[in-house]
């Protein structure tokens, strides 16, 4: 009888307990576009996105810095250049390599190089702040502008 009102009184503590959870979007999905190490966003067609889901950054012999948006947007930063100044961002130098939520394939172009501003690079901890921007072309002829885009990204090497 005792295994009874205890099974009893845990079931109806259990159930009265438990509210009801209400269909919430977590933070991350809204305009939470800050993770851990950094942020990389690009801005075109009048929408902005992020890399809200995945976002590294690697120098090795070039540096490369990948975003994954939660949406399954890809953006791309392979720089060969990582001190401040300017520099243009084509098919053979600073390339940007991005993937839209079609899987549609865009990238910078010798024939429209776009331009990337490395704002710094913190060798002492490994922090790097960028701004791109420019017109992106996929294996179709279509073009894509990326009016702005900015990374701040610590990064491993």
């Amino acid at each position: 009888m005792k295994k009874i009102i205890y099974f009893t009184a845990l079931v109806i503590s259990t159930l009265t307990s438990c509210e009801e959870e209400e269909d919430t979007i977590p933070s991350i999905l809204t305009d939470n576009c800050e993770l851990p190490n950094g942020h990389l966003k690009w801005s075109a067609g009048g929408s902005q996105t992020c890399a809200n889901a995945s976002l590294f950054g690697d120098l090795a012999i070039i540096m490369t810095i990948n975003g994954i948006s939660l949406t399954g947007e890809t953006f791309t930063l392979e720089l060969d250049d990582v001190t401040p100044g300017t520099y243009a961002m084509t098919t053979d130098t600073n390339h940007i390599l991005h993937t839209d939520q079609l899987g549609m394939a865009w990238e910078s172009s010798n024939a429209m190089p776009c331009t990337l501003q490395v704002l710094s690079n913190n060798t002492s901890s490994n922090l790097l702040e960028a701004n791109f921007s420019g017109t992106l072309k996929s294996p179709l002829g279509l073009t894509k502008v990326i009016n702005s885009g900015t990374v701040k990204v610590r990064y491993t090497d």
